[in-house]
């Protein structure tokens, strides 16, 4: 059996193949009806009809299946159909059939051709071993992300009359557990139009800065603002922070549709969960109209499993 797939997507020109790869599904040496996957990305456009694959060293034996020949230690796959690919594809080929060589070390050379033939690019991959006593063992561990919100929905009711209505604040706790490599994102956005009434004119309440970056301390009473402050823990977890224009729930930021990435971790986050606590403030003064006023307020936990 033997299998040829080519990606769509597309990336600068290199020099030779890139991203070459090559995995066996048994490494015992010796081994029988073992797999040989093999993947690289294409350095030049050109009409491919073969690739062959040159395994270092000696002793490579099997027969691979369909359109693929072994000559020594040189497998040719050869296209049915000769097929133009152009720079920085990804093309995956997988060859059955295999039966490996003695213990060491080995490389594979490989080379798309054309039909002439004429190398259109060439490379080499990283090692495979071969041992003769040994247990290849996979483990695959799923992708996950666990994200918590505590809050769905919150109503302020105030009042520009009385202090203790004035000035309001809801807060808001997250967590996040994750096993992604590289960590996560946490991102707030909302709406394009805010915080913002139906009434005649459709008035809305400011935002007491543009972005996170232009962070501020609350305004003292009496105020007409919105916005939201961040403070966060990650017990475990040395890559957890909370983003410094806070200064630790002490400034405010506005919020923005575009949205500001609030926290974020560059590990996985370990057995114990990542807290994020959002503060969202209100204040009102006579200036504010009287009114509903509403928003939606989105919280994205983006994960990164590189």
């Amino acid at each position: 059996m033997a299998g040829f797939s080519v990606a769509s997507s597309q990336s600068a020109l290199a020099a030779g193949l890139t991203n070459l790869n090559w995995s066996v599904s048994n490494n015992q040496a010796g081994a029988a009806a073992t797999n040989y996957s093999y993947s690289f990305k294409t350095a030049t456009t050109g009409t491919i009809k073969t690739i062959t694959f040159t395994v270092s060293g000696a002793g490579l034996g099997g027969a691979p299946a369909i359109t693929v020949a072994r000559a020594g230690q040189v497998i040719t796959y050869t296209v049915t159909a000769a097929v133009s690919v152009s720079a920085g594809i990804p093309i995956f080929v997988q060859l059955s059939g295999m039966t490996n060589p003695a213990a060491g070390s080995y490389t594979t050379a490989i080379a798309t051709n054309t039909a002439v033939p004429a190398v259109i690019d060439n490379g080499t991959t990283p090692a495979v071993t071969f041992a003769a006593t040994n247990t290849a063992a996979t483990i695959v561990v799923a992708q996950s992300l666990t994200f918590t919100l505590d809050t769905t929905a919150f109503q302020l009711n105030m009042d520009p009359g009385l202090p203790a209505l004035a000035d309001q604040t809801q807060p808001i706790n997250l967590t996040v557990l994750t096993n992604a490599n590289s960590g996560y994102t946490m991102t707030v956005s909302d709406n394009a139009t805010g915080l913002q009434s139906s009434s005649s004119g459709n008035p809305t309440i400011p935002q007491v800065s543009t972005q996170m970056s232009t962070a501020v301390a609350w305004p003292a009473a009496p105020a007409h603002a919105t916005g939201y402050t961040v403070t966060g823990t990650g017990v475990g977890d040395a890559g957890f922070a909370v983003n410094g224009a806070f200064a630790a729930g002490t400034k405010y930021a506005g919020f923005r549709s575009a949205g500001d990435v609030v926290a974020l971790s560059t590990t996985a986050t370990g057995a114990t969960a990542n807290t994020i606590a959002i503060t969202d403030q209100v204040a009102v003064d006579y200036s504010t109209p009287s009114g509903t006023f509403t928003d939606t307020i989105t919280y994205t936990a983006t994960p990164n499993y590189s």
